[in-house]
């Protein structure tokens, strides 16, 4: 029956064979798999090897053919892809605008920029590795590269939380008391090293309890949390402090910060609007600010939600694990770091500017702007020679 990794197994089958194949040194810290550790385990093969906790419980499972699987591995493949081709590109261009122009080293593009680093640390250092294991079912990277991946994870999700709520902050702070001083330079690279500070506090816990698994039986390895003995109490309240810290009170800032400022923005008449185009100008800038700040709170919101709600109610056994949901809401949670550049670069205008500047991308914008033209002067004439010719039958 253990023998073999394709067949339905049922619960008594599974405990004998994690009790039989572990190695004595990769064992969990408590002396005995208590039910969490099985819990967690299982869920754990969920993705390494096709099962699922449903048919660990219910004694039964139905599984894909193997001809659908590599159409799922495909799939993996060129989603994840995606992401790691945009978010790089993106977030690459963004340090650079910001690094070469003098201009834009103020205070909040020096945030963005550190927005744009932590996407590209977890970019790098997570999602290449975590496409590796859901496509080849092991972890092939070793002990190091399995603490390493987690606490990149961790530490640039938390990163880039804190820096957005610092720019919330920083913005509440600018519209709200335009006579203050602002925050300088100096201050700002303060702040965000106690961000990094702060993120790879909070990280720490995830990326020390991991473990490397090795299963000889059916030649896997795995990569996975080890937590202390009552493991199912630690693993609970890491994930709800996570789920807070992460989520809920960063979202509450930005939402109340943006909030405010929108309010502000909005029913705040500009000084010196004497006439018609002025006040239509600004009436679009306003439009322009708000979207701005509606889609950095809308983004952050959208794309982490599932994964922290699945995360805490796996946790906390009110749910079980379900592979297909992780895979989307996992997916979903990394693909935040393609849509930072458009919100906070393409919806900027000195960003916008910026970009032309460069080379490649301002060929490209003046490339598409001769088509055009070109394509509305056709349009131009189309209907003109149309009328002419109506014309001259009509004379006729």
């Amino acid at each position: 029956w253990c023998a073999r990794v394709d067949i339905v197994l049922d619960q008594n089958c599974a405990l004998v064979f994690l009790t039989r194949h572990l190695q004595p040194t990769m064992t969990f810290r408590n002396t005995s798999l208590d039910l969490f550790s099985q819990f967690y385990i299982f869920q754990n093969f969920s993705m390494y090897f096709n099962f699922s906790l449903d048919a660990m419980y219910d004694r039964g499972a139905n599984y894909e053919s193997e001809s659908h699987r590599p159409t799922i591995r495909a799939l993996l493949v060129v989603a994840y892809s995606v992401i790691i081709i945009i978010s790089l590109f993106g977030n690459v261009v963004v340090c650079h605008v910001v690094i070469k122009n003098k201009r834009m080293h103020s205070v909040t593009s020096l945030f963005i920029m550190n927005l744009a680093i932590a996407d590209i640390l977890i970019t790098l250092l997570n999602t290449p590795f975590t496409l590796v294991r859901f496509v080849y079912s092991t972890w092939m990277f070793g002990k190091a590269m399995c603490h390493v991946s987690r606490f990149a994870q961790y530490c640039s999700v938390h990163v880039s939380v804190l820096t957005l709520v610092a720019i919330a902050i920083d913005r509440h702070q600018v519209v709200m008391h335009p006579m203050k001083q602002r925050m300088s330079r100096l201050q700002g690279i303060a702040w965000i090293g106690v961000i990094w500070v702060m993120g790879s506090c909070f990280s720490l816990p995830h990326a020390i309890y991991q473990k490397l698994l090795r299963f000889e039986f059916v030649v896997r390895m795995v990569c996975l949390p080890s937590f202390p003995h009552p493991s199912d109490l630690f693993w609970k309240y890491l994930d709800l402090a996570t789920f807070v810290l992460l989520y809920v009170l960063p979202l509450a800032i930005i939402s109340l910060s943006y909030l405010v400022v929108a309010k502000k923005v909005w029913f705040r008449n500009a000084v010196g609007d004497v006439t018609l185009a002025q006040s239509a100008a600004h009436r679009r800038r306003k439009k322009t600010t708000l979207k701005m700040l509606i889609a950095v709170v809308a983004v952050f919101a959208v794309c982490w939600f599932p994964l922290n709600c699945y995360i805490v109610l796996l946790s906390s056994k009110v749910i079980q694990a379900n592979n297909a949901l992780y895979f989307i809401f996992h997916w979903l949670a990394m693909s935040s770091t393609c849509y930072n550049p458009f919100i906070y670069c393409w919806l900027n205008h000195s960003f916008r500017a910026e970009l032309r500047a460069l080379p490649l991308i301002g060929r490209i914008a003046k490339g598409n702007a001769i088509q055009s033209k070109e394509l509305n002067k056709t349009g131009e004439q189309g209907p003109y020679s149309q009328n002419i010719l109506r014309l001259k039958v009509a004379h006729n």
